[in-house]
């Protein structure tokens, strides 16, 4: 089972791609399609420890985080973890400030 749920600060501002010609890009099948997704997103999140880990989503989750993730604000993320060490988000919890006790 691979579960990681973080609880950070975001320290970069959330970048919003578009995957082109994803028909064309050689994965293999997911329900006849080649590649499943259409759109990314991702951004950096300072963990409590001082550490620095990117977290990504796709399609949904990643017009979530476009529209939701601000600079400086705390989030509580569980995804899944990949081989560059980023998280892929499954679920986030948008965080203000008057939520977080310290």
């Amino acid at each position: 089972m691979n579960l990681v749920i973080i609880y950070g600060k975001v320290v970069s501002k959330v970048e919003f791609n578009f995957i082109y010609d994803r028909y064309n890009t050689g994965k293999e099948l997911i329900d006849n399609v080649k590649y499943k997704h259409t759109s990314l997103a991702r951004c950096e999140v300072e963990l409590l420890n001082g550490s620095i880990v990117e977290i990504y989503g796709y399609d949904d989750m990643a017009d979530y985080m476009y529209r939701n993730l601000k600079n400086g604000e705390f989030v509580l993320v569980e995804g899944k973890i990949n081989r560059e060490m980023s998280v892929e988000c499954t679920n986030i919890l948008y965080l203000t400030s008057s939520h977080i006790t310290l």
